[in-house]
């Protein structure tokens, strides 16, 4: 039995009608609507609420169920609004975390792209493979680099240079390192321009099979930006 036929059949029972006619009459609508009605299983709000009006005062020993009933519905109205809300918020935390991390993401493309790459032997310190625009960000070709020292007199800075040579000289004399990792940072005389670049060089150093690779990326354009990988 539908809701539309079970509440018609309970205002036929209290009202004591006998044909449906009388109940869309009570409605105070045609019988072809009342059928409309129950063909749909649905009584138009207003005039459930004519019904139900007249039900709690007839029915005023089931007034505290009825009470009941009304605020279980509230409780759980309250319970999906506070659900919502937080998905909601989350929905919000969600989109700001994927803003920041493609935000991230762009920049570490660029530092990426930015990188240079350049192996070559612990022993001698000679460059046997460079990759990465050397040219576009140092003003060196590739012929210009390979086969050279990475630790040269006229490519560092002087400065640097005393630091960087007295460090492959203990990587080279040390009879207890195998294998190393470390950072530094240095000038290196730009290519084209002259003038020298801040590297940042990450070293990856393999004494026994006599090999260096160390990533190199320029950090002028990435001073003070250092923050927003935070």
């Amino acid at each position: 039995m539908t809701k539309a036929v079970e509440t018609i059949n309970t205002i036929m029972s209290q009202k004591g009608f006998r044909r449906k006619r009388e109940v869309a009459e009570y409605f105070g609508v045609s019988p072809q609507a009342l059928s409309i009605w129950i063909a749909r299983d649905d009584i138009p709000p207003k005039h459930l609420l004519k019904f139900a009006k007249e039900k709690a005062q007839n029915e005023t020993k089931e007034a505290p169920q009825s009470q009941k009933e009304t605020q279980a519905v509230i409780n759980y109205l309250m319970r999906e609004n506070v659900a919502l809300k937080k998905q909601m918020e989350s929905l919000s935390k969600q989109k700001m975390v994927d803003k920041t991390q493609t935000h991230k993401s762009d920049l570490i493309d660029k530092i990426v792209s930015e990188s240079l790459l350049i192996s070559g032997r612990v022993s001698d310190g000679v460059i046997t493979e460079i990759e990465g625009k050397w040219f576009d960000l140092m003003g060196y070709n590739q012929d210009q680099l390979l086969g050279l020292r990475y630790d040269r007199e006229d490519l560092i800075h002087p400065e640097d240079f005393e630091k960087t040579k007295k460090h492959q000289d203990t990587i080279q004399n040390s009879e207890g390192i195998r294998e190393t990792k470390f950072s530094t940072i240095q000038r290196w005389k730009h290519g084209t321009t002259g003038e020298y670049v801040l590297l940042s060089m990450v070293w990856y150093v393999n004494v026994e099979e006599d090999r260096a690779d160390v990533v190199c990326k320029p950090i002028d354009t990435f001073l003070g930006q250092e923050s927003l990988m935070n």
